[in-house]
């Protein structure tokens, strides 16, 4: 590469930055520091900082000098006079434009970036100055423009830090502040949204931030995955599943339809972790029979109460099966260690849901060609006719209680026309007849549903049990 070309790139990378990172705490805090994985909360002011515009000018037109240098280069090899429409280049001249152009900008942006901090002229009119009105950059510079903050709102954002979900200038520049502590983060683009704009906030935009931590959540002492695995007292809670009690909770009891809160480690049985709650920082939030969780979790959290800890030793029929994940195999035998925080039924979650129904205590019918059905739910008004658009909320589980699928779980209710065979003929036969707000359990045998073939995650020859709510054309 020749010198001039060496001279160019360095320029280029000396102007990518239009503001070096930097962190400046301007009001002690107190109490401990926080480090990753602390779920914390925060105030804050972002600015996008504007001189960006006019580095951004610089570097395209450094982009542009390079092409010159190589075409200099080209010119120079081949001793041509003429090469890439570039005709005798003065490399002086050159060079003392770029300087020169280095210079006018250095000169336009001269004010430093620390100095931002102004306090505005007082108003006697306007709302008491708070400490963070007084370490803003003025309205009247021109240099920055706000584009996000939370102090209006009066909710500060809460999240958990060194896991990602932050820009990387907020993972570097928050570690170590400690509650009530303010700092101004001054973030380069690459370590801000680098080439993406949002709203707000153009491309390759550099940003300042005015940061106060309101407050954090003591950090989580990891769970450590036991050295003899095999030595647990396991016992046996069903096929493919084993549980260990570590600790016997006394508060509310894991049911169906509760919220419950968990905190939770999975391991594969080679001792690699590969998911935590505490390395989130806040517990799982799961809804028990709502089908969202695998098997082993469904039927091992069954007889747990809040303040339990339980192992499960889940196999990989009642975990994910054949399916890999980024960290799990397929295959996999899973071992968890999970502690349930809080058990609360909400009626709300519980009418909204529908629940793999003890067909024991049911009073069934039998319907045409091998269809049972129970009504659990009685309606009222005209009943589905073919012909008619039927607008339906249903959910359907194989016979061992696995949920294939849902409407309620999309929050959408699936429409068909009766009669026009686009639904399975378990279906056809089993929603003819039903009133506007009924509810029924049907029980499809495998000539009424996928038959020998199966479909997706139903096997051939299985049979099919629905819960169909039908609200009406």
């Amino acid at each position: 590469m020749s010198k001039l070309k060496i001279f160019l790139v360095l320029l280029m990378c000396s102007a990518c930055f239009a503001i070096p990172f930097k962190v400046e705490t301007v009001r002690e805090g107190s109490g401990d520091s926080i480090r990753a994985g602390q779920l914390i909360r925060v105030h804050y002011k972002s600015y996008v900082y504007l001189d960006s515009v006019r580095i951004l000018a610089e570097k395209a037109r450094l982009v542009d000098s390079l092409r010159v240098a190589d075409s200099l280069r080209l010119a120079n090899d081949f001793n041509s006079d003429q090469v890439a429409g570039v005709t005798k280049v003065d490399t002086t001249t050159l060079l003392d434009k770029s300087a020169k152009s280095k210079k006018k900008s250095k000169e336009e942006s001269k004010a430093p970036v620390d100095t931002v901090a102004q306090v505005p002229a007082a108003d006697s009119a306007a709302a008491p100055m708070t400490f963070v009105d007084s370490i803003a950059p003025a309205s009247s510079d021109s240099r920055f423009r706000l584009f996000s903050e939370s102090y209006p709102g009066g909710e500060p954002l809460e999240f958990t830090l060194g896991v990602g979900l932050v820009i990387q200038g907020w993972e570097k520049g928050l570690v170590g502040m400690k509650p009530g502590e303010i700092r101004k983060l001054y973030v380069p683009y690459q370590m801000g949204y680098g080439e993406n704009s949002l709203e707000g906030v153009p491309e390759y935009s550099d940003l300042f931030f005015i940061v106060e931590l309101v407050s954090a959540d003591p950090p989580m002492e990891p769970d450590v995955f036991p050295k003899n695995v095999e030595g647990l007292k396991w016992r046996e809670a069903a096929k493919g599943l084993k549980i260990y009690d570590e600790k016997v909770g006394g508060g509310k009891p894991a049911v169906v339809g509760s919220v419950l809160k968990t905190h939770y480690t999975g391991w594969l049985l080679s001792g690699r972790k590969f998911g935590s709650s505490k390395d989130m920082g806040k517990p799982l939030q799961v809804v028990m029979g709502a089908g969202k969780m695998i098997k082993g979790w469904e039927v091992g959290l069954e007889g747990m109460r809040e303040g339990g800890v339980r192992w499960f030793r889940v196999s990989p029929a009642m975990g994910y099966g054949a399916t890999a994940y980024s960290m799990i195999p397929s295959n996999s035998t899973l071992v968890f260690r999970v502690e349930l925080v809080s058990s609360e039924v909400d009626e709300a979650v519980v009418a909204n849901m529908d629940f793999f129904p003890d067909t024991t205590a049911l009073t069934f019918e039998n319907g045409p060609e091998g269809l049972r059905y129970a009504v659990i739910k009685q309606g009222e008004g005209e009943p589905a006719q073919k012909g008619n658009v039927a607008k339906v909320h249903y959910t359907g589980w194989l016979t061992n209680g696995y949920k294939f699928d849902s409407s309620r779980d999309r929050g959408q209710a699936f429409a068909f026309t009766l009669g026009a065979g686009r639904v399975i003929r378990g279906w056809e036969l089993g929603v003819q007849g039903m009133l506007p707000g009924e509810k029924r359990i049907l029980v499809v045998p495998p000539g009424l549903g996928y038959g020998a073939r199966g479909a997706g995650p139903i096997p051939g020859g299985s049979t099919l049990i629905f819960a169909v709510e039908y609200l009406g054309e």
